[in-house]
């Protein structure tokens, strides 16, 4: 939509708009001239939901869970069982102290149905016991019901308290504030001082409501857990598998050591071996025998000496008196090896057969013990790893005895820990609320916000007036302005033409500017009338066409009244011109200049010199030598029913010999089919559209009969434009 278009829509209905806008702020100023005055209160709490201040038992201050405190406290304040609670402190004062009360009924409030139902007496009783228990009333009760309406009488209800009691959280603060207006101002004291009293009160009763049952479901879960707790360690203990993982270690050590000792003693079996190899080599060699030499002690000592040493062994290398006599029979055995040697000695050749003899017996003694030892040695390896493969499935059960026990252990830690949080809770949570501004009755009243309302009534009347015209304007889809009648027809315009009132005027004057004019707007609407005219002039003089059949798609578009000012226009630049009343269904142009009904009469000679001759009698002469009329009868009928085999209109090419223009003015296209026919005798069309009226589907339709005219089709006149809209043009 044109902005430009649409201000003007505005302006022009500016005392519409600006008196909807006074008569509202009238209304307003009326309604609020006994507006009682108001007396308001604050009161100021410190939550200590965001301070370090205090030590906290709770551990560190969540800021981040400050905001969610805050509301809750708030949703508290004004919740239904704190609005309950006051109201029943104040109704107590007002119904205990008469002559102090806040609010005083009227007597025709005492005489109403709500207050007589009311014993006084019981009333207070039953607020006392509410007020104690911390309780609500209900409207289920009958008598609770009455009780709810006395409250309403009074202006102590739930709802008026909420409406006037306001909760927040001052902006950036620890601080909760609470306000409260009324027409006394101890009232509001009253109000929110004890507003912070019940709060208190109930929020205390509801966290140690709500805490004691967590203590006790925590302290029930605890128990259990301890339970678990002792129940899986004395199963552990009860396996003897306690020590386990200490025993399996302490045999994997000596199973260690066992198998050092094993290597050391099979390198030492080795070593014997391939010494006794030598030694048995140099005794072949020598072959000389050895004299006999009775060794029998020798023997004897050799076998004590290894006995002591398996005893040593088989005692896991641990018998320290095993070994110690094992040393002393081996020194025993080394002394007697000596002394047998010096005793058999008498040549040097004896004497070292004698000795590789000896050192053979040595060797294969030391073998068969180092044999013994290694023996002795596998098999407790073997006793060893024996145990220690029978320890790993009771190490397996000792492992899962003990996950079990350890997450008991956790189990009972964390409840622990929420029992305790509790408990701490439980004695510091409520003590965190302090009343640090009590509230006092204000000495002067809250300014007046009447001129606020009745500037912002003003304000609300005034944007909604424009508001609804700019939609009523939105709506009007007729085709008001060229931009529309563009969007909307999307046909050549011709012209437009303003609207000016004909009213008992003559065209003929209005178009030659010799009327009578007092209203200097309607003088300006003439002027431009006769403007949008001459344009209209030179589009037809310059069209290079003679014959215009001038119609429109529906009636009241204003041909009639267009033909004529045209015409008179054309006369004005010397044009001759000849007007046919071809609009059988609506005849006023044959009406409103007079002339004669011959339309349907004449017979046209082919003979243009009798031709022109009959239809210079025929016509009537509307202007003195420049405008002549040929009217018709009118009725339910076609050209093609009611006109002769020869007539007028076949000859109209003919006729422009004589006359500059002929104008043909067609019924509307949407009702008759008359304009279609009139088609083949004119060389151009002309439609004519109201600014006033909408375009409907079935103009539509008439329109692209417009566009199929193969250039016949001269465009269309935007008639009846109101004269800002021509302006913007």
């Amino acid at each position: 939509m044109d902005f430009v278009y649409l201000l003007r829509v505005l302006l022009k209905r500016k005392w519409i708009i600006a008196g909807s806008a006074i008569l509202a702020a009238v209304i307003a100023w009326y309604f609020t001239k006994d507006q009682p005055l108001a007396y308001r209160s604050i009161s100021q709490v410190s939550t200590g939901f965001t301070t370090n201040d205090v030590v906290s038992v709770n551990g560190e201050n969540n800021f981040f869970e400050a905001d969610t405190k805050f509301n809750n406290a708030v949703v508290t304040f004004t919740s239904p069982t704190v609005m309950s609670l006051l109201s029943y402190s104040v109704i107590l004062h007002d119904l205990e102290n008469p002559s102090q009360a806040f609010r005083k009924l009227t007597d025709e409030q005492k005489q109403s149905d709500v207050y007589k139902a009311v014993d006084i007496n019981q009333a207070k009783q039953v607020f006392n016991d509410k007020l104690n228990s911390m309780s609500v009333l209900t409207s289920y009760k009958p008598e609770e019901k009455k009780l709810l309406g006395f409250l309403k009488l009074y202006g102590y209800d739930y709802g008026s308290l909420a409406s006037e009691l306001h909760v927040y959280r001052l902006d950036r603060t620890d601080y909760i504030q609470i306000d409260y207006s009324s027409e006394n101002p101890e009232l509001s004291a009253f109000m929110v001082n004890n507003a912070y009293k019940d709060f208190v009160r109930y929020y205390k009763f509801i966290r140690t409501e709500r805490t004691s049952e967590s203590i006790d479901t925590l302290q029930s879960l605890l128990e259990r857990k301890r339970q678990d707790r002792s129940e899986a360690n004395q199963k552990i203990a009860s396996t003897g598998l306690i020590n386990i993982d200490d025993a399996n270690k302490s045999n994997f050590d000596l199973i260690s050591g066992l198998q050092k000792t094993l290597e050391e003693e099979q390198d030492k079996l080795a070593t014997s071996q391939i010494a006794l190899k030598s030694v048995s080599q140099k005794l072949s060699a020598a072959g000389t025998p050895v004299t006999a030499v009775d060794n029998s002690e020798v023997v004897k000592l050799r076998d004590q000496k290894n006995a002591a040493y398996q005893e040593y062994l088989n005692s896991g290398s641990t018998d320290q008196d095993a070994l110690n006599r094992y040393n002393n029979l081996n020194a025993q055995y080394q002394s007697k090896i000596k002394s047998v040697g010096l005793a058999t000695g008498s040549s040097s050749s004896s004497i070292d057969k004698a000795a590789l003899q000896q050192r053979k017996s040595d060797l294969e003694d030391g073998i068969e013990a180092s044999k013994l030892r290694i023996a002795s040695l596998q098999a407790k390896i073997d006793q060893l790893q024996g145990s220690v493969s029978s320890a790993a499935t009771r190490s397996a059960e000792a492992q899962s005895l003990s996950k079990d026990a350890d997450l008991s252990d956790k189990e009972y830690l964390d409840i622990l820990q929420k029992y305790n949080t509790a408990v701490d809770q439980s004695n510091a949570s409520v003590n965190s609320f302090h009343q640090i501004l009590v509230g006092q009755p204000a000495i002067e009243p809250e300014p007046s916000k009447r001129f606020l309302i009745v500037g912002m009534a003003g304000v609300a009347v005034m944007v909604c007036s424009i508001l609804i015209i700019i939609f009523l304007t939105y709506l009007d889809s007729s085709v008001k302005t060229p931009s529309v009648f563009s969007r909307v027809v999307n046909l050549k315009l011709l012209s437009l033409v303003n609207f000016t009132s004909l009213k008992n005027k003559d065209i003929a004057q209005v178009v030659a500017n010799t009327s009578a004019v007092k209203d200097s707007l309607e003088k300006n609407r003439e002027n431009k009338f006769r403007e949008s005219l001459r344009k209209l002039r030179y589009e037809i003089e310059n069209s290079g066409k003679k014959v215009f059949l001038f119609t429109s798609t529906k009636k009241g578009q204003g041909k009639t009244t267009l033909i004529q000012a045209l015409s008179y226009s054309l006369s004005l630049s010397k044009k001759k011109v000849l007007i046919v009343d071809t609009n059988f269904c609506n005849n006023d142009l044959t009406v409103q200049l007079n002339g004669t009904p011959v339309l349907e009469k004449i017979i046209a000679d082919d003979a243009d010199d009798k031709l022109i001759e009959e239809i210079q009698n025929a016509s009537v002469d509307v202007r003195t030598g420049m405008i002549y009329l040929i009217g018709c009868s009118g009725g339910d009928y076609t050209p093609s029913e009611i006109l002769p085999a020869k007539n007028l209109l076949q000859h109209l090419q003919k006729l422009t010999t004589v006359y500059d223009y002929i104008f043909l003015e067609g019924p509307p296209l949407n009702d008759f089919s008359d304009s279609k026919e009139l088609t083949q005798y004119v060389d151009g069309i002309v439609a004519i559209f109201s600014a006033r009226h909408v375009i409907k589907q079935i103009d539509k339709e008439s329109i692209k009969f417009f566009k199929n005219l193969n250039g016949k089709f001269c465009g269309a006149v935007l008639n009846m434009v109101q004269l800002e809209t021509l302006n913007d043009a």
